[in-house]
């Protein structure tokens, strides 16, 4: 969590991209959490653990004490999914330089993405593009 709040978060707010913590701890400790780490993204609290159980993300091999498998999911813009990352085992989570992969390539669909004219491998005929653009 520290190398996203250090090498991610101030990529982050200059690119307009959001990243969202949900945790099952209290929101007390969540707070602690963040404030520790100086993160500037929200903690939401799931103490409760509805939103896992909903999402069905909990691990039941231990009916007493359901726990929650780590999950990194890369929303586009409209919120649908783009990627999922399982991180159960430590080497599933999402690197920084993985997610940073993951946003330039979102951000690459933007129309203003590009200054002047489209590098290769990138350009396309401007008939295939769902925008006008001078070429």
């Amino acid at each position: 969590m520290t190398n996203y709040v250090e090498h991610l978060q101030p990529e982050l707010i200059v690119n307009y991209c959001k990243l969202v913590i949900v945790s099952v701890d209290s929101p007390m400790l969540s707070k602690d959490i963040k404030d520790g780490l100086g993160a500037t993204f929200p903690f939401l609290s799931d103490e409760d653990k509805k939103v896992i159980t909903e999402l069905e993300i909990v691990d039941t091999t231990d009916r007493y004490h359901p726990v929650a498998i780590p999950y990194t999911v890369v929303l586009e813009r409209d919120r649908t999914i783009y990627k999922i990352y399982n991180g159960w085992w430590y080497v599933g989570r999402p690197t920084v330089e993985e997610l940073r992969m993951d946003l330039r390539a979102l951000m690459s669909r933007r129309q203003d993405w590009w200054y002047d004219k489209t590098p290769p491998p990138y350009a396309q005929k401007s008939d295939e593009l769902p925008f006008h653009m001078e070429r």
